[in-house]
């Protein structure tokens, strides 16, 4: 009687020491994915080196009915070559994943 009491508490922190080990065997195995260098894809510039053409929509701020600022998408694309010599330009990308 008192065997068949504690089985089953034993057989479970059994299974529950395996699953353990197994993961922990599992995550020292697996290898990092560390990025070295740019990604696949990515332009990357020298000092002085000419940047490739971009045309995006411009975002520009404006004042809603309610006094706050909103940004909206421009409809006209605005090219990086209209700026050169002109004004120093910063094109930043994020992302929210």
């Amino acid at each position: 009687m008192r065997r068949k009491r504690f089985l089953k508490p034993a057989a479970l922190l059994l299974v529950a020491t395996w699953v353990l080990a197994c993961s922990a065997a599992w995550a020292a195995e697996r290898p990092r994915s560390v990025r070295r260098g740019p990604r696949r894809g990515a332009v990357t510039l020298k000092p002085g080196q000419a940047a490739p053409e971009v045309a995006l929509h411009p975002l520009t701020f404006k004042t809603n009915d309610k006094g706050e600022e909103v940004g909206t998408i421009g409809q006209e694309k605005v090219k990086l070559s209209d700026y050169k010599h002109k004004a120093p330009i910063v094109i930043f990308s994020s992302s929210y994943t």
